[in-house]
């Protein structure tokens, strides 16, 4: 065995524990956010809600900004130093309190232009998560640079239990609006607490120009990309909130939030631990490609189901998670389901070009994929709510293509061959949907008990299993791949 061998078997091994901890932590911290949504959402009205859905915008940009694109900078470089590091703390800092002061002072012009007088004081407190996230940012990217996911999934799962067993508390109390609100604090205080508790970097305090230059050259346009990113994507929920009822907000902040945790959030698990190693692959063009192919499959195999099956048993499901307030959001639920199964595909692209020192080129691309939204969104709300959720649909379909075409020149992953990779998982979710719809109508047809949401789910999902293995999918050798090379070695 050579050395190179072996360096690519301990790496490969160093991925495969991080990945199983970031599963840990991102499917607990789900489980832990599904929960006490679920507690919160019998306890509070849509309404209610609705006050913490309005800041999304306003927090998206803030983070984003605070981040400065650095962290995946600092990621990406292969050596950094401690004034690195140093920079970054300087900058997240002074933004956090920038963008905390920015947010206090304009509080009663958002509330005055969404007609939500409580949301002043709201956002007064809320933004408090500012400086807390920005003080265990640069620990968070060391971890993450080191492959260290065990660490982090012990604090944030803490740290939101913590705050969801006091937004419960708050909630059964009567505090309304103010139960989420806390909530956000106390998960932000204690992670920082932990954080910097526990690792062995604090801050030199030491601002190096020449870093700074260095990492803003690659994190530079990131940042601006990104930030023009989050500003479109979360725009939908002031236009809501502008032209619509506080009810309408809550029940789409509702059925987004289910979207994002299946078409990004469960994604995200392996995108987080893909891009660092991507970052020590960039130089081996072929490789990279092979492994973004691997990624692509892996995330169709789960993913694609996943949402097909949530658009068909939407409105059961809804109701029987959150009660009967709740129904109305099914609808919103089943097209923003539609628009993930390409949301789930974006990043996954997006990191691998990133990896490769491209930030320049997502950068120019984000005003043609952000703007399309924009434009997109203005048009859709002409028709109201169901043109919003279409526009966004149509929109994460439009910037999957452009991430798909940028790995496709900058990694060199086709993307006629992505698409047909995705074919037979789009053809095994159709022949299950038409299997288990067909149950459905003929016994509505015939009079008989229509099949409840436990009963199509097991069908759904046992014809899908069924096809996935007659049919011998190549992504089940890519298991197969995996599981000889690394973990039976």
């Amino acid at each position: 065995m050579t050395r190179s061998d072996d360096v690519s078997r301990r790496l490969g091994r160093k991925v495969l524990v991080g990945t199983a901890w970031s599963t840990v932590e991102r499917f607990g911290s789900l489980g832990l956010q599904f929960a006490v949504n679920l507690v919160l959402a019998r306890l509070l009205t849509p309404a209610e809600f609705a006050y913490v859905g309005v800041l999304a915008f306003f927090m998206s940009v803030s983070y984003v900004l605070i981040d400065g694109g650095f962290a995946t900078a600092l990621i990406q470089k292969q050596n950094p130093t401690r004034a690195d590091y140093s920079v970054i703390f300087i900058w997240n800092m002074a933004f956090a309190l920038f963008f905390y002061a920015l947010l206090f002072i304009t509080a009663p012009l958002i509330a005055l232009y969404v007609n939500m007088p409580l949301l002043e004081d709201i956002i007064k407190v809320f933004s408090l998560s500012l400086p807390l996230s920005a003080l265990s940012q640069v620990q968070i990217i060391r971890l993450r640079k080191e492959l260290a996911f065990g660490f982090m999934a012990v604090v944030n799962l803490g740290g939101y239990a913590a705050g969801g067993a006091l937004g419960i508390w708050l909630a059964m109390r009567g505090a309304g609006p103010w139960s989420l609100v806390w909530m956000q604090v106390c998960n932000m205080a204690v992670c920082a607490v932990c954080y910097n508790l526990f690792t062995r970097w604090h801050p030199g305090f030491v601002f190096s120009r020449e870093s700074f230059k260095q990492l803003f050259g690659y994190g530079g346009y990131l940042l601006m990309a990104t930030v023009f990113q989050e500003a479109c994507k979360n725009v939908q929920t002031l236009i809501i909130g502008r032209r619509f009822s506080p009810v309408q907000v809550g029940l789409y902040g509702q059925a987004h939030k289910l979207d994002q945790i299946n078409s990004y959030a469960i994604p995200q698990v392996l995108v987080q631990v893909m891009f660092p190693f991507y970052s020590r692959i960039q130089s081996d063009k072929e490789r990279l490609a092979l492994v973004l192919g691997k990624c692509v499959r892996i995330i169709a195999l789960f993913i694609f189901p996943l949402l097909t099956l949530l658009i068909i048993v939407a409105e059961p499901l809804i109701v029987f998670l959150f009660d009967e307030q709740w129904r109305d959001c099914a609808p919103y639920f089943r097209i923003l389901c539609i628009g993930g199964l390409f949301t789930s595909l974006q990043n996954i692209n997006f990191y691998a070009v990133a990896a490769r020192g491209h930030s320049r080129v997502l950068f120019q691309w984000s005003f043609y994929k952000w703007g399309s939204l924009l434009v997109l969104l203005l048009c859709g709300m002409n028709f109201g709510m169901f043109g919003i959720m279409w526009a966004m649909a149509i929109s994460n379909a439009n910037i999957f293509v452009v991430n798909a075409l940028l790995s496709s020149r900058y990694v060199g992953y086709p993307f006629g061959c992505q698409i047909r990779s995705l074919l037979p998982f789009v053809g095994a979710c159709l022949l299950a949907a038409f299997v288990v719809m067909g149950v459905y109508f003929k016994n509505l047809y015939n009079n008989a008990e229509t099949p409840g949401l436990w009963s199509m789910s097991v069908c759904f999902v046992a014809v899908y299993t069924i096809i996935v293995l007659v049919f011998r999918f190549r992504v089940l050798t890519d298991i197969r791949y995996i599981y000889q090379t690394v973990i039976k070695r």
